[in-house]
């Protein structure tokens, strides 16, 4: 097997400058349909929801801040917690 230098010998997932390609795409589409939006009836908020979107789905060191919060709404609000109590 041959080994190459790009990152993770060719198993890393790719990104385009801080987003996964599949984010920077809907981010894009996001910013078309935006523009298409406020062209004809003068809205802003497809601009305020892609924007959102970009911000929650930035990625550093292979964590986002989407991830963040689903783990964390998932620890709290859909997964079971379990607490034992011992008197010693």
């Amino acid at each position: 097997m041959k080994t190459y230098i790009y990152p993770e010998n060719l198993r890393a997932t790719v990104k385009l400058w801080f987003w996964n390609v599949r984010d920077f795409i809907i981010i894009c589409g996001g910013i078309i349909l935006s523009v298409i939006v406020f062209v004809n009836l003068w809205n802003v908020l497809p601009f305020a929801a892609t924007a959102c979107f970009a911000f929650l789905s930035l990625r550093v060191d292979e964590t986002a801040i989407m991830d963040y919060i689903f783990n964390a709404a998932k620890f709290f609000l859909t997964s079971q917690q379990l607490f034992l109590w011992r008197k010693n």
